[in-house]
């Protein structure tokens, strides 16, 4: 069971649909929630006199603490309306920097899929990124579409025998224990391990049954002639499955910023949550 989960709040249109998400499965696990506000004043189009500029930001500023509060308020209500023990953080800093310092001691990070559309969002460059990189918990990543009733009964595990892979199906376990099915994706991806360095799947299975996970099924697919998220994201819809569980950033990062990979095409294009852990 989860017992501390983080969830990122801020101004953005997806905002609403997170609190409620987190508010299930927090209320399903007995879990307390933490909000964290990350303050984001977009910046603007100024004269050049000083004047006018300071006034025009600080009335941008009064704005963002008055929505704030609106939000901390609504928040609180909300949780006491299906009994769920909250608290409120928030801070300076880049909102993922802001967000990954206070998600610290929990067990899981919430956040939205970034949208471009959405200019209230407090995200700045990179933000889900940048927080997979520097929050050292798993992080679940919703859709910006869908309200997601089921979290875990059907997961698709994305399986390659590397560092990564393995602390995600750890990190996943309060999930998996409670789930009612669970498919293993092996992908011939670069990155995957080959060979005598690769532990055999009856390994996986058994650790698998020892934590009281579902039994696990093996599935392997080829990406010779398709991109590797795409691959990921038809297995979990074949499957019909509610959750993605997956290591973030295998590789270096440059070199997942100049080749792609499976991180940056889920965080593109998903349709279901996915739980990251790096």
């Amino acid at each position: 069971m989860f017992r501390r989960i983080a969830v990122h709040l801020d101004h953005g249109v997806d905002c609403q649909r997170r609190i409620d998400f987190c508010l299930r499965v927090a209320k399903a696990h007995d879990a307390h929630l933490t909000g964290i506000f990350a303050s984001y004043v977009m910046p603007g189009y100024f004269f050049d006199e000083a004047g006018l500029w300071a006034r025009s930001m600080e009335k941008a500023i009064a704005i963002d603490t008055q929505g704030r509060a609106a939000l901390q308020t609504a928040f609180s209500q909300a949780a006491g309306d299906v009994g769920v023990a909250v608290s409120w953080r928030q801070g300076d800093g880049s909102p993922a920097q802001c967000v990954a310092r206070h998600a610290r001691y929990s067990d899981v990070l919430v956040v939205g899929q970034e949208n471009p559309y959405d200019l209230e969002a407090a995200t700045g460059n990179e933000f889900v990124e940048q927080t997979l990189l520097d929050v050292g918990r798993p992080v679940i990543v919703l859709p910006t579409a869908g309200t997601f009733e089921r979290l875990g009964t059907r997961v698709l595990y994305g399986w390659n025998g590397g560092r990564e892979a393995a602390r995600a199906i750890a990190d996943a376990a309060p999930l998996l224990r409670n789930a009612s099915a669970l498919r293993v994706l092996a992908l011939d991806a670069p990155g995957s391990v080959k060979g005598g360095d690769a532990a055999p799947f009856e390994d996986l299975a058994a650790y698998c049954a020892c934590h009281g996970f579902p039994r696990a099924e093996l599935e392997t697919r080829s990406t010779a002639d398709i991109d590797i998220g795409d691959a990921i994201l038809s297995a979990a819809a074949d499957f019909g499955a509610d959750l993605i569980v997956m290591g973030a950033y295998g590789h270096s990062r440059m070199r997942q910023l100049i080749m792609g990979g499976a991180t940056r095409s889920l965080l593109k294009a998903m349709t279901v949550p996915v739980l990251f852990s790096h």
